[in-house]
């Protein structure tokens, strides 16, 4: 039985997509690879079947990320799945990595992920004040891998988000409910990270880089942070965390690690 599914959210035309669907494909431990889209055309369908990929179109005429990642679990049937970001890139181990990680650990997992690296310019590129930023927050896993307590698997979260999103796989045998909130367009990631350290169960984390994130100027981390949105929407969460004053001037400080991050 396969445990692993990556199921692609594509959003109209991606000129990495087919970069990406090749380092699923060269996986050292395969998994079921699916494509999803809200935004249907020839060329996706084509890739599809080019690769001989299951094809969804979400029909449901919910809008939005949350709506397109959503949808892309849905169809996922194995026990762990991976939302695959169209224009990232997965390390042949990934998949071998991370289940061998939790294989002492499941059922007991929720969530387990690793660290990763950027791509800019189509080059890797490992040293930023945001990746050092996010390696300072995960300290707790240097101690051990797995985190289980809910105060030390919310204090990873409580200063910023150090869990890069295509990195994740989710537990949906533990969570055949998970869905990301649709009041979020671009921190959903963070907010859902931050609901489930608040229940039973594990983090499992991997300090090898398995994923190539890349940055460029049509990516929706690009846009998002362009537009002034993320910067928002982390306030946000901040405010929720620690309240008005404490998480204004948190926001402030975590939002100079995304200068980077802009082209």
């Amino acid at each position: 039985m396969e445990q692993h599914t990556f199921v692609i959210p594509a959003y109209q035309q991606s000129p990495y997509l087919e970069t990406c669907i090749s380092s699923l494909k060269a996986q050292t431990v395969k998994s079921k690879i699916i494509i999803t889209t809200s935004t249907p055309g020839s060329s996706l369908e084509s890739i599809a079947h080019q690769y001989d990929l299951p094809y969804f179109v979400n029909t449901t005429g919910a809008l939005g990320i949350a709506a397109d990642w959503n949808f892309a679990l849905s169809k996922a049937a194995t026990p762990w799945v991976t939302i695959a970001h169209q224009d990232d890139i997965y390390e042949p181990d990934y998949v071998e990595t991370l289940l061998t990680a939790v294989a002492d650990q499941s059922p007991h997992t929720l969530i387990a992920f690793s660290n990763y690296y950027d791509i800019v310019n189509n080059a890797p590129k490992n040293n930023s004040l945001n990746a050092f930023v996010k390696r300072t927050l995960l300290l707790p896993f240097l101690i051990k891998p797995a985190i289980e307590k809910r105060f030390l698997k919310k204090s990873v979260l409580l200063f910023g988000d150090p869990i890069c999103c295509p990195t994740v796989m989710i537990n949906k045998q533990l969570l055949p409910d998970f869905n990301f909130s649709p009041d979020f367009t671009c921190a959903l990631d963070w907010l859902a990270w931050y609901q489930l350290a608040q229940k039973k169960g594990k983090f499992v984390y991997t300090a090898k880089k398995l994923v190539g994130h890349r940055i460029h100027a049509g990516s929706e981390t690009t846009v998002q942070l362009s537009m002034g949105k993320r910067q928002q929407e982390e306030k946000m969460i901040f405010r929720m965390m620690w309240g008005k004053y404490a998480g204004n001037l948190l926001s402030k400080i975590y939002s100079a690690g995304h200068k980077q991050n802009t082209l």
